[in-house]
């Protein structure tokens, strides 16, 4: 368990970014690999890093450590979209971030979400309640972000967090081919 955690330590994606003076941040980069999973792509490791590399659109060359911990979080992120457990983690700041920091993050992650499904082609339609979920998303990719630190606040994102979850979920299951061969993380880069 301490490896997923690992995978998913929002400082770690930070550093990788201002090692390369990304433009893109990590919530985004994590929505958009999670939202061409959920629309049904599968990426080797070599192709995912490329993409990782021009959605953060830095000036460097990705690290060797740089590189392992994204093809970490595209098999992570894919295991626990296929398990069984209705666990998926967001890559978003930690719950000591500001809620101001950790709204926009959500937002960041949400716009990376619908920016990687669309780029899916899927031949069946989605149903109403996937539509209605990429809406909730375009919703929330839109959210303003000065918000005091209040029990509130708190309550709500967290309210929000959980529906994201549970919606990418939902659109995962819905959108996924009855070939589970698929679900297999691709083979690792020696």
């Amino acid at each position: 368990m301490a490896l997923t955690h690992a995978v998913f330590d929002y400082d770690r994606y930070a550093q990788i970014c201002s090692d390369l003076a990304a433009v893109g941040r990590p919530p985004e980069l994590h929505g958009h690999l999670v939202g061409r999973l959920s629309a049904g792509s599968r990426l080797d490791h070599t192709t995912w890093l490329n993409v990782a590399q021009e959605l953060l659109d830095g000036r460097g060359a990705l690290s060797e450590a740089g590189k392992v911990a994204l093809i970490q979080l595209y098999d992570a992120s894919l295991a626990e979209l296929a398990g069984s457990g209705f666990s998926l983690t967001l890559l978003l700041p930690d719950d000591d971030a500001g809620i101001d920091l950790r709204t926009a993050a959500l937002g960041q992650w949400c716009d990376g979400f619908l920016a990687g499904f669309g780029l899916v082609e899927r031949s069946a339609e989605l149903s109403e309640e996937a539509d209605g979920v990429l809406r909730d998303f375009a919703a929330i990719a839109q959210v303003q972000s000065d918000l005091d630190d209040s029990e509130a606040n708190e309550v709500d994102f967290m309210e929000v967090m959980e529906y994201v979850r549970m919606a990418t979920l939902m659109v995962f299951s819905e959108c996924q081919s009855n070939d589970k061969q698929q679900d297999a993380p691709p083979a690792a880069l020696h």
